[in-house]
């Protein structure tokens, strides 16, 4: 079960409404029954009160009894009913039957309810364990009182209810559909504007802190608001970062650099005896500024830049980076090959070139004197990838899933890295929707580090 917070509002307010409507309907379906048994009850009481009219106007008094003198064929008629079956019961004044069934109830006392002055009474009542209806009226002849009682049963009363119903209920669930359907229009259409922010939030990278511009109604105008705030906020806060990271550039290499130049002087000046100690501090000097270069570009590669300035070819990047590195290979006798094919990413040029000369130094640094390696480059659909080979150990596979963590040496290794140089590729392949794949080079025997971008060929990043 997902937790409150995690509901849907679209089926949060569907929640709230549809409730509302089915019991509308009901509430709609109890007043329609209600007329309709109202109609139905009115309309036949009256039918049934006629055929007591009918049979009151039949009575005669001869020789001072009463008598209805009515032929077979009268009561065939009179009792004729497409529908229901119809009885009749006519009673003196002490409640003697005079003719008819003598099995129809009498109106109960204790309930008798004179309309008027014209002694009529409607009740329910049951015959041989069915409902029937009854209609009983009073009239005097010849001063004696007589009760004519009319029945019938209920069948064209529950078929005029139920067709009364039907007309009634069935527009009302047709219109609770279209309400529903209406409601789940009118909530997707009044929310389309959550959908709108969401996408202008998601397409950003996380350098983009532009204020957002999506078009919000009224009631959400105050989110919008504050979501502006916060991005104006941390755009403060990151700017003070790389005003850091580039004072701190600036701060740092050139005392390193002077450290350097005077442990070099030191060493020319110095005798045999004391330049085994001055190739140490040179040696850590070195590293010490290596490291330095790395914290910088580790903190350069976070979201701090925008990475999606130009279309880039990877070709071109290739041949201003290596050009930096070519040094470092002739001195160590390494072969730097390149096979180049057209690749274009869209993204920071900058820390492109930043995330090749880290692949290059990793390559470079754990490769022996005389070895190989190879940069590659090429696009297969939407996907375009860079590939540095080497011919040195190799990673072995149960460190692979380790590397690219800040400051993870795998064990047994040599030299003078300090393990943020693939974390700093990884960063910057992620901040450019890439990836850093990690495996053996076929041809080299040695490692096989590429990274695959997204081509803005067919869609960009």
């Amino acid at each position: 079960m997902r937790p409150r917070s995690a509901l849907s509002l679209r089926l949060m307010l569907i929640d709230r409404l549809l409730p509302a409507m089915l019991i509308l309907l009901l509430l709609g379906a109890l007043a329609a029954y209600w007329v309709a048994l109202r109609a139905a009850t009115k309309a036949y009481d009256r039918g049934l009160l006629d055929t007591a009219f009918t049979i009151a106007e039949q009575l005669r008094v001869v020789d001072g009894r009463l008598q209805l003198p009515l032929s077979q064929q009268a009561r065939a008629v009179l009792l004729t009913d497409k529908f229901d079956q119809i009885f009749y019961a006519v009673h003196g004044a002490a409640g003697e039957l005079l003719d008819g069934n003598p099995e129809l109830p009498m109106p109960p006392r204790e309930s008798w309810q004179q309309l008027g002055n014209d002694g009529r009474w409607y009740y329910d009542g049951t015959l041989d364990e069915e409902s029937i209806r009854l209609a009983a009226y009073q009239r005097r002849m010849d001063d004696q009182l007589v009760t004519i009682i009319a029945a019938e049963t209920l069948v064209k009363r529950q078929e005029l209810v139920r067709d009364i119903l039907l007309a009634m209920v069935l527009p009302e669930i047709l219109l609770v559909v279209v309400a529903c359907l209406v409601i789940w229009s009118g909530v997707r259409s009044g929310l389309r504007p959550l959908d709108d922010l969401q996408s202008e939030l998601a397409d950003r990278s996380p350098a983009d802190l532009r204020p957002v511009t999506a078009d919000v109604p009224e009631e959400m105008q105050q989110v919008v608001t504050e979501i502006n705030g916060l991005l104006r906020r941390l755009d403060q806060a990151l700017s003070s970062q790389r005003n850091f990271v580039s004072d701190a550039a600036h701060q740092l290499r050139t005392p390193i650099a002077a450290l350097l130049a005077q442990v070099e002087a030191a060493q020319q000046e110095s005798g045999q005896s004391g330049k085994g100690v001055l190739s140490g501090i040179h040696a850590a000097a070195g590293r010490l500024g290596h490291l330095v270069e790395q914290l910088l570009a580790l903190a350069r590669a976070e979201p701090s830049l925008p990475q999606t300035s130009a279309v880039i070819s990877l070709a071109d990047l290739v041949r201003s980076v290596a050009e930096n590195w070519l040094p470092k290979a002739i001195a160590k006798d390494i072969d730097l090959g390149f096979e180049l094919s057209p690749a274009l990413v869209a993204g920071n040029e900058l820390l492109l070139q930043e995330l090749l000369a880290n692949l290059l130094d990793n390559a470079l640094r754990h490769t022996p004197e005389g070895g190989v390696v190879t940069v590659s480059c090429a696009q297969e659909g939407v996907t375009a990838w860079l590939r540095v080979e080497d011919s040195g150990p190799g990673i072995a596979e149960s460190e692979r899933p380790r590397i690219g963590e800040r400051f993870y040496r795998p064990a047994g290794q040599t030299g003078d890295g300090c393990g943020l140089g693939l974390a700093i590729v990884r960063e910057i392949a992620r901040q450019h929707h890439g990836k850093l794949q990690i495996g053996e080079s076929a041809r080299l025997g040695g490692a096989m580090l590429q990274v695959e971008l997204p081509s803005p060929t067919v869609g960009g990043n």
